[in-house]
């Protein structure tokens, strides 16, 4: 995280969460600025002074820019918020670039949004690979709907891209406020976003952008930030960002030992997700946190390609909770990890007598050592 030093178009210090590699840079950022400001005006393109970054000039990104339009009629307040994308840029490596646009001159606050990417310019290098996952959005009586071959998210370990495709609700929550839980969205993402889209009926050169939150998971959209005809058919209102995460950076520990996975696989449709093992051998404590959706009673067998070759094999008993409960259940798990001729198993035993290997774990306890 940094702040800004300065710019030339008259908004105040601009605070942005940042994830900088040597080849690339995630920036998140939101903040106002007046475009009556005469420093604003006398601005070609829109230029911010921060700290030196890892790159020194990029290909082109995205940012939207929004101002806020409300009419009262009959008595109440319609959204009428507008705004487009527009082009972003690192000049060098102290300056960052947005395009200024001439159809936002007549307003008097923008917003405006950085959830952008910005590769390196003529540079090539090996690409990171993150992984992509198919999010559900549940919703109360599942109001809410998206195109689930357009809604999915691809997740790394400090930031995570982000689309998600709205193809409709249900009338009756018109007047509602929306939360809607995202299962598979990391939940150590917490920003405003844009969602876009829209024909605006006010001001036809942009489109309807209307502001939401993404918290813990959640995604919150208040009735009174929803545009007068978002549900409109043929509107497809959309999210297209990179997130930054709040991540943390693991101190290394002597004597630490880690196995951490996205996820293993018996068969074709089952699953062991999110598999994240801590052991420490001398004192023996061992951690383990993933989820499974397995619904019959298993056990559950899992090869682990990478495994160390110092994490022993280990036989340890875990408490972990069901997916699917209106309440306190409690799962009683055994996970062997057995080693045959270099090749590595994860075992999942189900000790509680349930139909259904159906659980998140985050539990630590004492192995025993095989």
């Amino acid at each position: 995280m940094f702040n800004s030093i300065a710019n030339n178009f008259g908004a105040g210090t601009i605070q942005f969460k940042d994830v900088q590699e040597n080849n690339y840079i995630v920036l998140n950022a939101k903040f106002t600025c007046n475009p009556q400001d005469e420093a604003y005006k006398n601005a070609d393109v829109l230029e911010i002074n921060v700290p030196t970054l890892s790159i020194d000039r990029s290909t082109d990104s995205s940012v939207v820019v929004r101002f806020i339009s409300r009419e009262l009629y009959r008595g109440k307040i319609y959204a009428y918020d507008a705004g487009t994308i527009a082009k972003s840029w690192i000049k060098d490596k102290n300056t960052l670039c947005i395009e200024k646009l001439p159809v936002f001159n007549a307003q008097t606050e923008l917003i405006i949004y950085i959830h952008a990417l910005y590769c390196q310019l003529a540079q090539s290098s090996n690409a990171t690979k993150g992984t992509q996952k198919t999010v559900n959005c549940i919703s109360e009586n599942n109001f809410f709907r998206v195109s689930t071959s357009n809604t999915f998210v691809v997740r790394f370990k400090k930031w995570a891209f982000f689309h998600l495709s709205f193809s409709g609700s249900d009338s009756s929550m018109d007047d509602a406020d929306w939360d809607v839980f995202i299962n598979n969205f990391p939940e150590d993402i917490t920003t405003d976003i844009p969602f876009i889209g829209g024909r605006n009926s006010k001001h036809n050169l942009l489109s309807n952008i209307n502001e939401s939150k993404l918290e813990e998971g959640y995604l919150s959209l208040p009735a009174s930030e929803r545009n007068f005809g978002f549900n409109n058919t043929g509107d497809n209102p959309f999210i297209f960002a990179y997130l930054i995460r709040d991540y943390e950076t693991a101190p290394e520990i002597e004597g630490r030992l880690h196995y951490e996975t996205e996820q293993l696989q018996q068969g074709k449709y089952t699953f062991f997700q999110d598999v994240d093992l801590e052991l420490i051998p001398s004192q023996s404590v061992v951690s383990f946190i993933g989820s499974m959706g397995l619904y019959s009673a298993g056990p559950g067998t899992f090869p682990a390609p990478d495994f160390p070759e110092e994490i022993p094999a280990f036989d340890a008993f875990f408490l972990a909770v069901h997916q699917h409960s209106n309440g306190l259940t409690v799962q009683l798990l055994e996970i062997q990890v057995t080693k045959t001729d270099g090749n590595t198993t994860i075992k999942v035993i189900d000790q509680a007598g349930d139909k259904n290997l159906a659980f998140k774990l985050f539990d630590t306890t004492i192995p025993v050592i095989i």
